[in-house]
Order: C-alpha cells, then structure tokens, then sequence
C-alpha cells in the first residue's frame, strides 16, 4: 500500500498518537527520525503530506523545504509551540502548506489530516 504520510518528529512520546490516528483513518504513514530520513521517504515514496515537527534535532525547516523536488512536492503541514513564535514564521517563510501551534495539531489532528489528505479519490 502506498504511503500517504511521512511524520518527521524525534518525539517518541508523540509520534505513536498521529500514526495512530492516521490507520485509524486508513492512510499510511511512515515515522522519519530524521530530516534526511524524511527527505529519503519523501523521495522513494511519494507521499501526498508531510508533517514536520519544527522541534526536530537538527531540522533546518527552510533548507529541508529547498530540498524537496518541486515537481513531486507533498503538501507540507508543520507544526511546533505556540511561544516559538519565530519558528513558527519561519515555516511559513519557507514555503510550508499549513504552520500550526503544536496543542493545534494535537487537539485538531483528525480535521487537520482530512483536510490534507481527504477528498482525494486515490
């Protein structure tokens, strides 16, 4: 089955909540440690979202963005706390779909998912 997800986040407390979340709803998703796993994910797979952590180690949201190929690019749906305020900007800046607060996405990740991924009849 082919994946519809790619989760990057070294949260391993979070991650099992949206992987969850997202079978629940029958899409496919693969966890990345790492931005350069993601980024290997992203380009083996094909997925139509990327979720990205914006409190990942050694995450440079705009260059991770700069990486990804433009022609297949997935839709890119960030998040990180709300008091990191200038992180948040950043994603925004660098060209990320959707930029949320993390208690957002926590609370709303159900819609959030549906609006990404729903509607499309592949």
């Amino acid at each position: 089955m082919a994946t519809d997800i790619v989760f990057l986040s070294d949260d391993l407390m979070f991650a099992p909540r949206v992987s969850g979340q997202a079978q629940a709803a029958g899409w496919q998703l693969r966890e990345a440690g790492s931005p350069s796993v993601a980024l290997a994910l992203v380009e083996a797979e094909s997925p139509r979202l990327l979720i990205v952590d914006l409190e990942t180690s050694g995450l440079d949201i705009a260059q991770l963005i700069s990486q990804l190929d433009q022609a297949t690019r997935p839709s890119v749906l960030a998040f990180g706390p709300h008091v990191h305020l200038a992180r948040l900007e950043s994603a925004r800046e660098a060209g990320c779909d959707r930029v949320v607060s993390r208690g957002g996405f926590s609370s709303d990740l159900a819609s959030l998912l549906e609006e990404c991924l729903g509607g499309d009849d592949s």
